[in-house]
């Protein structure tokens, strides 16, 4: 074999205190490979004692360089003529590698440049680190702050999706388990009880001089805590209903699904271990909706509104989108500019900010008609019903009973469709299956998506 040093190849006469700042140059920058017994011309000197050179490299790799590179060194041996010589193949990790009694600086972290094991510059080493952390899933890797930790609540969701969880293994099914096998960071955001906040608040006015009310909505689990938000939003996201011989249309003070992926959005990108918790501030003239960290780093605004997403939590996310609280096609973001403009977010390193105001001839005709008579609408509804000969409009009573029918129709429809058929959120659809549950209309759980959903005979 013919011994050529190269960016991806480097020889050592001997094992030196060297070996530990190459090792991080490969692992910071490419595959390669580090022979040792072999001078800087490709001459084969040898080792003399293979098996306790071999022991001196693992433990130099394994003492001297941090964090782990488990999987990423292969330490062998080949023969050359009568000689021995000790291979270090090294593969480029995702994270920054440096030498352990140096630290994080230049001293101790090396890129592979050429043929030489170069020091990174400050600007380099922070770089690296960013991106080096935003490829970790710091949720699933961060234990829970506290325990025990229960998940009925969760397992009620999967349950309503279809999906019934094991008891023995979700968990790490779910990736709710540290690589210590304890609890993460996930599991707490989705026990049933944590000291994980989700605000809203309410102002008599336009700014945050006139306060009116305060809901912490968090201390059990986030997904909770959002559906009894939104619940709360839905109702009080007020509308006006324009009634024509031919039409019936109804205008809401902010568009309900914009609100939506809004509020989820801020649930999926918050960033739970460094930040505040998300906020949402409801004034006489619009919603705002916060949630903190910024962007997520290698995301820019230009693919965030294009509604490229970079999750900060893959684990996180998954769970989110098996549930139908994160939008799988990448619409949400792009659906709220089409509403409302790029002008409704605010985007800084330490948070996102997005504003949605309150239709003016909506607030305006609200304004005028509050005196109105709830049953003046229905007489009106009943009115434009004869006319269209339509059936009367579905009241939230009958949301049930139109479930059961599609039910009956299709036994496999899912959220998705109640959702469209209807006109309300997922959350609401939860809703009403679990109310079908608790009234034993709907009996049994569907194992996985493509089951059937069964109805007691009535």
């Amino acid at each position: 074999m013919k011994f050529i040093e190269s960016e991806t190849t480097e020889l050592k006469r001997t094992l030196n205190k060297d070996f530990a700042k190459e090792v991080v140059a490969f692992l910071n920058t490419r595959d390669g490979v580090i022979y040792i017994g072999v001078d800087d011309n490709g001459k084969v000197l040898g080792v003399t004692n293979t098996d306790k050179t071999m022991r001196e490299v693992r433990d130099i790799i394994r003492d001297q360089i941090l964090p782990s590179t488990e999987g990423l060194c292969e330490i062998g041996s080949l023969l050359e003529g009568d000689k021995m010589v000790v291979s270090v193949k090294v593969s480029k990790g995702t994270k920054l590698y440096y030498i352990k009694k140096e630290g994080r600086s230049a001293t101790g972290c090396f890129y592979r440049d050429g043929t030489s094991s170069t020091p990174m510059s400050e600007e380099e080493i922070e770089r690296k680190w960013k991106y080096s952390v935003a490829n970790e899933d710091l949720l699933k890797e961060t234990p829970a702050s506290y325990s025990p930790l229960t998940f009925k609540q969760l397992k009620i969701f999967y349950d309503e999706a279809g999906m019934t969880l094991n008891d023995d293994t979700f968990a790490s099914n779910l990736g709710l388990l540290t690589l210590n096998g304890t609890f993460n960071k996930i599991a707490e955001l989705l026990s049933d009880k944590n000291h994980i906040g989700f605000i809203y608040a309410r102002y008599n006015g336009k700014d945050k001089s006139s306060f009116s009310e305060t809901v912490d909505f968090g201390n059990q689990c986030v997904l909770t805590a959002v559906e009894k938000l939104m619940y709360r939003l839905e109702a009080e996201n007020r509308g006006v209903t324009e009634i024509s011989l031919t039409t019936r249309r109804t205008k809401n003070l902010v568009d309900i699904d914009c609100l939506r992926e809004a509020v989820y959005n801020a649930l999926a990108h918050n960033d739970w271990l460094n930040g505040g918790v998300p906020s949402v501030y409801v004034f006489n003239d619009r919603i705002e909706i916060i949630s903190y960290g910024g962007l997520p780093f290698g995301q820019t605004e230009e693919n965030f509104f294009k509604g490229i997403s970079k999750p900060r939590s893959e684990g996180f996310m998954r769970i989110l989108r098996d549930l139908d609280f994160a939008e799988r096609t990448g619409h949400g973001i792009p659906q709220i500019i089409g509403k409302y403009g790029k002008k409704v977010f605010n985007i800084t390193d330490s948070f996102i900010l997005v504003t949605l105001p309150f239709d003016s001839d909506v607030v305006s005709k609200l304004g005028k008609n509050e005196h109105l008579d709830e049953h003046l609408n229905e007489h009106l509804n009943e009115h434009l019903d004869e006319h269209l000969g339509e059936q009367p409009k579905v009241k939230t009573s009958d949301r049930e009973n139109l479930v059961i029918k599609m039910i009956r129709d299709n036994p496999y429809v899912t959220y998705d469709d109640v959702s469209s058929k209807l006109g309300v959120s997922i959350a609401t659809v939860r809703r009403i299956f679990s109310a079908l549950k608790k009234k034993g209309i709907i009996v049994g759980s569907r194992e996985n998506k493509y089951a059937k959903w069964m109805l007691k005979d009535r």
